[in-house]
């Protein structure tokens, strides 16, 4: 079934039918199974791919009212002496803000949390319980704090968070948490960079990218290269 819509989409790409491309693919969308829009994208030819990435980045983030991500890197370790007294013994729980505190700038509203392995397209309205992110200790982890973008805003690249937000997310933490989390994007190209991001950090093999561009590849990998230095030398001090 999937051939055949793809090829039903690609006819109407190339003959420049925008309106009824988005109605089509808004549909499938719909009924699509997690993964699925990463196996269309693989399989629709390399001339019409770049029309359907801008296509399903705008419908899978909702646009206007785009949902957003900042992949934020972390690692965390517990500052308590007794691990089996307390709910953090066995991993970081990542948590909601504080009441009143969703909304760290006028423009964005705070969601949830993805794991970087989280597959599209996100089921929405977002249901923060189907999403529970558990960090294992000493181990630099990427997540995407997700948020909601008013209508109409489209400078993301001039989105910074206040570092107190940040902070006011783990206040009740008993852990030391290094965190990095510079770049905001359609949730799409964020959940890629997170995944770049890990496998980065973790000396991994780095994943293929649909939706992110060259240039925001290498700044998702600088950022990734920066982290990493930055807790080799926490490590020194620490064993110092």
């Amino acid at each position: 079934m999937r051939d055949i819509f793809i090829s039903q989409l690609e006819g109407l790409l190339r003959a420049g039918d925008i309106r009824k491309s988005v109605e089509v693919l808004r549909g499938w969308l719909a009924i699509a199974e997690p993964g699925e829009p990463e196996l269309m994208l693989a399989e629709t030819s390399a001339a019409i791919r770049p029309k359907l990435v801008l296509l399903m980045r705008d419908l899978l983030s909702r646009y206007p009212s785009t949902i957003v991500g900042f992949p934020m890197l972390l690692v965390a370790t517990p500052d308590f002496a007794d691990e089996a007294t307390t709910t953090w013994a066995s991993c970081l729980k990542l948590s909601a803000p504080p009441a009143g505190s969703s909304k760290p700038c006028e423009h964005l509203e705070f969601l949830g949390w993805l794991p970087a392995d989280t597959q599209l397209p996100l089921a929405l309205p977002f249901d923060q319980t189907c999403y529970s992110i558990d960090v294992p200790w000493a181990t630099p982890t990427s997540v995407v704090a997700l948020f909601r973008s008013v209508p109409g805003f489209f400078e993301l690249d001039e989105v910074e968070l206040p570092n107190q937000w940040w902070g006011s997310l783990f206040l009740e933490v008993s852990a030391n948490i290094r965190l990095s989390a510079r770049s905001c994007w359609p949730y799409p190209d964020a959940l890629e960079a997170a995944r770049v991001q890990q496998a980065y950090i973790r000396g991994e093999v780095v994943p293929g990218v649909n939706f992110l561009s060259d240039t925001a590849w290498g700044l998702a990998c600088d950022e990734a290269a920066i982290f990493k230095e930055s807790c080799r030398y926490l490590h020194s001090d620490a064993a110092g």
